[in-house]
């Protein structure tokens, strides 16, 4: 069961641009039950685009009245050691930050059996970091999801199909260009197999998906994992049945 959680961000400490929030909340997401999430500025000095998608991102953002340090440090703070209090249910605090001001809240966070993430730069103050249980650098973590979502997407977007369809696909188009009295080069397989009435939406030849989940980089490499099975060959460049 995932646990219930609040989250604190100083924007002014770490900040992202508006196209990577959309990957920070994907995996704030995936962390537990959001309870509370709120990002901290002096929103005065902020363009309403940046604001606006953290708002759509889920974030209240909360505008702090002061420019002077340590402003928001102790803005969160005060608002953190509050929502523990008011809301029992709470049994995480994701901080996205880096200073030190932090070390005292999380310190009385832990002795409440409440545990602390840490997601911040590469300016972090140490101490923080060996305080908390987990951290993570924000760039490498956006970057990391960004690449996942890429291969996801690429993936969705090919319509991968499984070995033994496009195998199945693959003797049909051999047969019927055989009683047609065409040669079944790979080239003209590899044309007709992305408008088999059984494979629509296929967009990429490299979606055909080998037996053990990965997928083939060529149309040519799913052909010679098809001749090894002895149910076809190849004899100079045209493919016929065993």
């Amino acid at each position: 069961m995932k646990p219930c959680i609040a989250i604190y961000w100083d924007v002014q400490n770490v900040r992202i641009s508006p196209e990577k929030i959309k990957f920070l909340n994907l995996w704030l997401n995936q962390e537990g039950n959001i309870l509370i999430n709120k990002a901290y500025a002096y929103w005065r000095q902020e363009t309403e685009l940046f604001e606006k998608a953290i708002f759509k991102a889920g974030f209240k953002t909360i505008s702090v009245s002061s420019m002077k340090k340590n402003a928001v440090d102790k803005e969160i703070i005060r608002d953190c050691e509050y929502d523990i209090i008011s809301d029992r249910k709470i049994r995480k605090v994701i901080l996205i930050t880096g200073d030190k001001d932090y070390l005292s809240l999380v310190k009385n966070l832990q002795e409440s059996d409440i545990s602390v993430t840490l997601i911040s730069r590469s300016n972090v103050n140490k101490k923080l970091i060996d305080a908390v249980k987990q951290s993570y650098n924000i760039e490498e973590l956006i970057d990391k999801l960004s690449q996942e979502n890429l291969i996801k997407s690429s993936l969705d977007h090919s319509v991968m199909i499984t070995y033994e369809e496009a195998k199945n696909c693959l003797i049909e188009l051999i047969k019927t260009l055989k009683a047609e009295k065409k040669r079944a080069t790979i080239a003209l397989l590899g044309h007709l197999i992305k408008n088999h009435p059984r494979l629509s939406g296929y967009k990429k030849i490299s979606s055909i998906g080998k037996p053990d989940g990965k997928i083939f980089a060529k149309f040519s490499k799913f052909v010679e994992a098809v001749i090894k099975e002895g149910i076809i060959q190849n004899c100079n460049g045209e493919l016929i049945l065993v």
